[in-house]
């Protein structure tokens, strides 16, 4: 019995991380799909913070958690919900419709890759020559990507400038969590800063919406609104498993769903729009995933 709750114990990260890493990685495809099936980007980006902000802050007032809104938070609030949520994921869905849905996930997915670098510059991390050679063979992928080529050996070939585009959304989601590492408060619990994080991202969209004329009404229920409800559940879901995972495991355990995520995103990708990869995308995208690894064995070693 002993053994088993031992194994049992074990497991569940792992089965956690799996979970969350395949409802991350699905985010992509529907995303895409929405965007190109009449969904504005704004309006994509908009749902997708309001419905998990309002499941979120449910679940905090259910556990009893408590909300902090004095000066100190709402700035923390501002400055994560704009980088870490608003301004990455408004520029992923905008990109969506212009890139293969598996090579996005690979992108988005980069943010430990540009994080270190940007730690190493603010002195928030040691230099590591293992992780600095992870960092090397990741821009290696990412440069396989997004330089132009002549050779037509990239299926990105006619699409470089939405490539470029989107490193943006890492490099807000890495500026984001330098931002959390340096000014997260301590007294306060990860579910309901990330609510509170979620409810200013929305109000700064919201503005933004009405302003690019992006409202999309979620009045008929027809395919492109059940895949934003759809969506809008599977992130809230992600949310409270990232605390629950986080709480059993840590945050270092929690840095190998990078691989998952994009893994899951190619796997789509291929099943649902039978999109391809090049040789080129496949070098690419084995030195991302590369890098992903060797960034996190390395943190599993501190």
């Amino acid at each position: 019995m002993m053994y088993q709750n031992t194994l049992k114990s074990r497991a569940m990260p792992l089965i956690l991380l799996v979970i969350l890493g395949f409802i991350w990685g699905s985010g992509y495809t529907l995303a895409k799909f929405a965007v190109t099936h009449g969904v504005s980007p704004l309006g994509y980006a908009f749902w997708q913070s309001l419905g998990p902000a309002l499941l979120v802050t449910l679940f905090v007032l259910f556990s009893k958690d408590r909300f902090v809104w004095n000066k100190e938070h709402l700035r923390y609030y501002a400055v994560t919900g704009f980088l870490g949520i608003a301004l990455p994921n408004t520029n992923m869905y905008i990109v969506a419709a212009h890139l293969p849905a598996g090579l996005l996930a690979i992108i988005v997915n980069t943010v430990p890759i540009l994080t270190y670098p940007l730690a190493l510059l603010w002195q928030l991390e040691r230099f590591s020559l293992l992780r600095f050679f992870g960092v090397i063979i990741g821009f290696s992928g990412i440069l396989c990507i997004v330089l132009p080529t002549t050779l037509g050996l990239t299926t990105l070939s006619t699409a470089n400038g939405w490539a470029y585009l989107a490193l943006l959304s890492p490099l807000s989601f890495s500026l984001a969590a330098l931002y959390i590492h340096k000014k997260r408060p301590t007294e306060t619990s990860v579910i309901s800063l990330t609510a509170g994080m979620l409810c200013l991202s929305t109000v700064f969209l919201l503005p933004l919406m009405f302003y690019g004329h992006g409202f999309y009404p979620l009045t008929h229920l027809n395919t492109p609104e059940l895949v934003v409800i759809l969506e809008i559940i599977l992130s809230s879901i992600g949310y409270i498993l990232f605390f629950i995972l986080i709480r059993r495991a840590g945050a270092v355990y929690y840095s190998l769903v990078g691989g998952i995520v994009a893994l899951t995103g190619l796997f789509w990708g291929f099943w649902i729009y039978d999109e391809t990869l090049s040789r080129l995308d496949v070098y690419a995208t084995l030195l991302i995933l590369a890098a992903l690894v060797l960034l996190s064995l390395k943190m599993n070693r501190k």
